[in-house]
């Protein structure tokens, strides 16, 4: 009689083991695929954000829009999509039911994943292949034109906007004119103007630059792409130091993006205008979004990097 109850205490104790087993297999197997399916979707709203954060502040429609079908290429549908801070964040959410297996023992079939993501657009702090040239601290308005190079200021000499980058000589400058300067620069960081009217470097530089668009249809300012070489990173400056009758050096206040259509010549006289862009740093050449604690208004002319943030 003993034995048979201890027996049966033995069967009971094992199914009840099983049971458990089952349990904490279920657990673990589910947990997996949620963790798994969780983190597909988290990257696929962090794409979503950051594909529709590439249209702002500028096309608010087109960055829901671009947000909306970067997620449904990802087979992603999001709960919402939502514009902020002056037209300068992007957030999206989005929800997926994911089967369970082993959970069905228990009668759970599925469970609910979501997840949350937000991109800003960020003044540019810190860029390389910068054009040598530079203009002075203003209000920038969209789509117009602007002088980049031109006759010294009055009561100025030698200086026609300039800027000495990767080194000194008409030669340097004229290879920076063309495919942008090799190191990157940030703002606070002072730089030394370069004398001269230095017109054929400019002619050359500038020419090859343009000549370099092998787009069909070309580049237009309505119509571009964001790597266009119509389109010239420029510092904006103050002057911090002169001598008696010439500019000496100017500080990086920010950076600007000017489109430039042509090359206007005067006898020896060589001016470079372009009109005023609001667009994002192209591919690789960012080097340093400042945070969203750093952003300081004082330092936004237009061009920007597009960081997530933190949740």
């Amino acid at each position: 009689m003993g034995k048979k109850k201890d027996q049966g205490s033995i069967l009971i104790l094992t199914i009840v083991m099983l049971t458990a087993l089952l349990g904490i297999g279920a657990l673990s197997t589910d947990m997996g695929v949620l963790y798994v399916e969780k983190s597909r979707l988290q990257n696929s709203v962090d794409a979503s954000a950051l594909a529709g954060a590439q249209e702002l502040p500028g096309k608010p429609q087109s960055a829901l829009t671009a947000a909306e079908e970067y997620a449904s290429r990802n087979h992603t549908v999001l709960s919402s999509v939502e514009i902020s801070n002056n037209k300068k964040e992007l957030s999206v959410t989005a929800q997926k039911e994911v089967p369970l297996y082993l959970a069905r023992f228990f009668g759970i079939t599925s469970k609910k994943v979501s997840a949350s993501s937000k991109a800003a657009v960020l003044s540019a702090h810190s860029i390389k292949g910068v054009a040598p040239l530079s203009i002075t601290m203003r209000d920038f308005v969209y789509g117009q034109e602007y002088t980049l190079k031109n006759a010294p200021p009055a009561g100025e000499s030698g200086w026609y906007g300039p800027v000495r980058l990767d080194g000194q000589g008409a030669s340097t400058y004229e290879d920076a004119l063309k495919n942008g300067c090799t190191s990157p620069l940030s703002i606070g960081q002072v730089l030394q103007i370069e004398h001269g009217n230095m017109s054929g470097p400019t002619r050359r530089g500038l020419k090859d630059r343009l000549e370099s668009d092998t787009r069909v249809p070309k580049n237009t300012f309505e119509n571009h792409d964001s790597n266009a070489p119509e389109i010239v990173y420029i510092p904006v400056v103050e002057i911090i130091t002169r001598d008696s009758t010439s500019i000496q050096e100017v500080k990086i206040l920010g950076f600007a993006a000017f489109f430039i259509e042509n090359l206007t010549q005067n006898g020896n006289d060589c001016f470079i205008t372009g009109r005023f862009l609001q667009t994002i740093v192209s591919l690789g050449r960012e080097t340093s979004p400042i945070l969203s604690s750093e952003n300081d208004p004082s330092n936004d002319y237009g061009l920007y990097s597009v960081k997530l943030l933190m949740n």
